[in-house]
């Protein structure tokens, strides 16, 4: 038998993975990526090995890699097979020349509209991260408030509508008119915007989360990569602990929604994924996110092995075995909007006892898929659903009154995985479906992996 699959999309696809998985021969699908020395665009094609589901590529120059995408065929087609909800931006800004990925803009061969904005306000930081996408250092360039406002005009004229944003560098926190920008954003019609902080400035002035606050910001994504010294110090350079825990509280006080970003480091802190996720629940925060670790901007050499990627797959099957089935597998649904490989997202009450309860399985995954896709916030969620506190219009019978009695009293959190790409891993067929956009100085929109690993100035 061909060991070839059809192409994405068509029909006998699905049916022709199954019969490779079943069978145990050779499987394969083409994908368009990139060299990641030169980043020249080239051909390449995913297979099953012992060692997993890899990339194979090879550079005419730099010659042959080869990249750990997933665990095991069933779980990695599982993913690429799933539904997506596809809403196409409303304006492209570039033309399509060259051919994705060097017409970047968007351009019409992009596939998503914008659901994340993320607008890098300063390259500064204030932290010496060993692991940093961006490569952020204590000194460099910024935007100016008018540039930013600006830019933000220009989203509004792309997308139809103001989107949700993140404020992100560097470190946005040391930006100096940091809360006249959120102030500005918010007249322009911004209403869900949030900050993406190393926390040091948050835990050391608690004005700073209530005039954030104030002038309209709603949410930290906070960085915080585990609970014990060691991965904090391989990670970040030092225990940062105490901080963090301070910027929590300080932000919770404020108003301020946190959810924890946790950059996953094989052989560092994966094997402590379960017990952040139940100190993020103990600390009554919005959520958590897993970002695993890429080969983009900063990071120690040893990272630097294609088999050693931590990957969504990998997650499912830790968070599981963590949890001890308390949190499973199919709890966990692809995000919808972007590639379905690229995201996974559980919504969750947590009962006064502390006990986590998956929403899906009260209401089931497919009254869930829409607010996946759309990354929708709890109120609207519990307001689609028809689901309050005091009441349910759920389903009907048992199921409306059992989530009822669960909502009294309890906690809103979701559990989600950022799978990003880096050049070893490029898949143009997931960057074209991205829904989380770089935006820059001038109103351009780019997908965000892309971003770091072709177009991110060095140094910034």
């Amino acid at each position: 038998m061909n060991d070839r699959l059809p192409a994405p999309g068509a029909a006998s696809q699905t049916a022709n993975a199954r019969l490779d998985i079943r069978s145990g021969l050779r499987y394969g699908h083409d994908v368009i990526s990139m060299c990641p020395q030169c980043l020249l665009t080239i051909p390449g094609r995913v297979l099953s090995t012992a060692a997993g589901v890899v990339m194979q590529k090879t550079c005419p120059e730099h010659g042959a890699f080869e990249s750990l995408i997933a665990t095991d065929i069933a779980s990695y087609e599982r993913m690429r097979q799933a539904p997506r909800f596809v809403k196409l931006p409303a304006r492209v800004a570039m033309p399509e020349a060259k051919g994705c990925p060097d017409d970047c803009g968007l351009c019409p061969a992009h596939e998503q509209h914008t659901c994340l904005a993320i607008v890098e306000i300063t390259t500064r930081c204030n932290l010496p991260c060993p692991v940093c996408l961006a490569d952020a250092t204590a000194k460099g360039p910024e935007l100016s408030r008018e540039q930013v406002l600006s830019s933000l005009q220009t989203l509004i004229d792309t997308e139809g509508q103001p989107v949700p944003l993140q404020f992100a560098g560097g470190e946005p926190t040391l930006h100096p008119d940091l809360i006249d920008i959120v102030r500005g954003a918010r007249d322009l019609g911004y209403g869900k915007m949030e900050i993406d902080s190393n926390g040091l400035l948050l835990a050391r002035d608690p004005r700073l989360a209530i005039e954030l606050r104030a002038a309209g910001l709603t949410g930290v994504y906070l960085q915080m990569d585990g609970l014990a010294a060691a991965e904090n110090v391989f990670i970040r350079g030092r225990d940062l602990r105490a901080e963090k825990l301070q910027a929590i509280i300080h932000c919770r006080d404020a108003g301020l929604q946190v959810v924890l970003a946790v950059t996953v480091v094989p052989g560092v802190n994966d094997q402590a994924l379960w017990s952040l996720i139940q100190f993020a629940a103990e600390q009554r925060l919005t959520g958590i996110n897993f970002q695993p670790v890429v080969l983009s901007g900063r990071f120690p050499s040893e990272l630097e092995q294609g088999h050693r990627r931590f990957t969504a797959t990998h997650f499912l099957r830790a968070i599981e075995a963590q949890s001890g089935g308390a949190l499973r597998a199919a709890d966990l649904m692809p995000m919808s909007c972007p590639d379905p490989r690229c995201g996974l997202l559980a919504y969750i009450v947590v009962d006064r006892d502390g006990k986590l309860l998956p929403l899906n399985r009260l209401v089931g995954d497919e009254r869930l898929k829409k607010h996946v896709a759309e990354m929708s916030d709890w109120d609207v969620l519990l307001r689609q659903l028809g689901c309050d506190s005091a009441g349910c219009g759920c389903g009907d019978g048992d199921v409306r009154e059992q989530l009822a009695s669960v909502l009294e009293g309890a906690e809103l959190f979701s559990v989600g995985f950022h799978g990003m790409m880096d050049a070893l891993c490029f898949d143009q067929e997931r960057a074209r479906r991205c829904c989380v956009h770089k935006l820059t100085a001038d109103g351009k929109l780019m997908p965000f992996c892309l971003y770091n690993m072709k177009y991110r100035p060095q140094g910034c």
